[in-house]
């Protein structure tokens, strides 16, 4: 009977470790096959930038929303069902030859990846209680892995295979995980938390595709007018939870968690776009392969996954702040190195290094920062709510960068969008050092 249950938990490892590692592959090697995809389909770059960014907003408009229906109906189900949506939607992507409605396939691929994201963690620290860290850590490596392989292994599919192929690798593998999932996991086991407030998260989901879309199109007014809804709604929201001292949101505005979740949303802002911008600056501009320009861009996850295992050990040894402070510093100064060195691509590779260092010293210092102050029959929450920084983060450096392209009606605008990123950073540079005074003062 041990040995049963044991198998099952080790088979569910298996299966959380390849839904986890196709979610960052497939967003990071579609930032590489965006100038493909234009091409196939005649359109403009800025526009098909939506092909990356409605996965993105899907994810970043339900995650929070999921996650807490999870921690209600159960973490089993939902992560079954997401598999299978992303597994069904991944693959009807091959056979669609309309863009629109590639767009509909991607949002639903987003929704699916939504349910992964918010639940696969929180079921390994529910079945290895034990050895929590060690099997979070495993499935970390996961996601690590397919943002490294992003750029190479994407690149190598897109110049050899096409730019379809990428969805039939990850296709097969949601599928995959899909079936090893049903044979594991007791999707029938209910949670005991109480009924979400599901008003309050579908607000939480309309003010997030509204500042997500919005932002895109800021410099037109109908965006500027979603944008400024989109904020509102999210800061009324966020309030009135506040003062109900409800579930949802009583341990975010502690002074340091807070600040933690805010630091979070502006390194995604700041450097998650970059990709695609390099990506097209690569290739429209220099006319490299997107097999040449997938090895280049692997110059920044190569040192995240090689030092992420070291930041983990120094935030336990030291205030997770410095470490995060550090970061962003290095962060700053790898986005200004790019932006006065661009045209040598020797430099632009030793700022992509820059910046992949900075990487390894912030998911792990500031996820256990937040982590430590949550209950655990909370983890599916917490883990979605900082999910919804980290795709609403990334979402917006997308809708950033697509803002500029339209402006300047330029597909490689690297230096308005680096001075723009580095502003950002700047930012959570000066948050993350804030962040340290309060946690003193604590």
């Amino acid at each position: 009977m041990v040995c049963a249950v044991m198998f099952r938990r080790g088979f569910f490892l298996v299966s959380s470790t390849m839904a986890s590692f196709t979610i960052p592959f497939i967003s990071i090697a579609v930032n590489i096959a965006l100038p493909t995809i234009a091409k196939s389909f005649n359109l403009d770059v800025a526009f098909v930038n939506w092909f990356a960014n409605i996965f993105l907003i899907s994810m970043a408009s339900t995650i929070l929303f999921l996650g807490v229906i999870a921690d209600w109906l159960g973490k089993e189900l939902l992560f079954i069902i997401g598999t299978i949506f992303f597994a069904a939607a991944t693959f009807s992507i091959l056979y669609v030859s309309d863009f629109k409605l590639l767009l509909v396939f991607r949002c639903i691929q987003g929704f699916g990846a939504a349910m992964i994201s918010g639940t696969a963690v929180a079921i390994l620290a529910d079945i290895f209680p034990r050895n929590t860290g060690l099997f979070i850590g495993i499935n970390t490596t996961a996601v690590y892995a397919g943002t490294t392989l992003g750029p190479a292994l994407g690149g190598f599919l897109i110049n050899y295979a096409g730019w379809f192929s990428l969805f039939t690798f990850t296709g097969t593998l949601a599928l995959i995980s899909a079936i090893i999932a049903l044979l594991s996991l007791d999707f029938k086991k209910r949670s005991e938390g109480r009924k979400p407030y599901l008003q309050t998260l579908f607000v939480f989901m309309l003010s997030t595709i509204a500042i997500s879309t919005g932002s895109a199109y800021v410099s037109q007014i109908y965006g500027l007018a979603a944008l400024s809804i989109g904020l509102a709604m999210l800061i009324s929201v966020l309030y009135v939870e506040y003062k109900k001292s409800l579930n949802l949101v009583k341990q975010i505005f502690e002074a340091n968690t807070f600040l933690a979740y805010v630091v979070a949303l502006l390194n995604y802002v700041a450097t998650y776009a970059l990709s695609i911008l390099y990506s097209n600056f690569l290739q429209v501009g220099m006319k490299l392969t997107p097999n040449l320009v997938g090895m280049i861009l692997l110059a920044q996850p190569v040192p995240q996954v090689l030092l992420s295992p070291l930041a983990g050990y120094l935030s336990d040894k030291i205030n997770p702040g410095l470490v995060v402070t550090a970061r962003m510093v290095l962060i700053t100064l790898g986005i200004g190195t790019a932006l006065i060195f661009y045209k040598w691509l020797k430099l632009l590779i030793i700022s992509l290094i820059m910046l992949g260092i900075g990487f390894a010293f912030f998911a792990s210092p500031n996820t256990t920062q937040i982590m430590r102050k949550i209950p655990r029959e909370a983890f599916a929450s917490a883990l979605s709510f900082l999910g919804l920084m980290r795709f609403l983060g990334q979402s917006l450096s997308t809708s950033v960068l697509t803002a500029i392209m339209l402006a300047l009606k330029n597909p490689t605008p690297m230096e308005a969008t680096l001075t723009t990123y580095m502003i950002i950073a700047a930012i959570g540079t000066i948050i993350a050092a804030i962040s340290i005074q309060y946690s003193k003062s604590g």
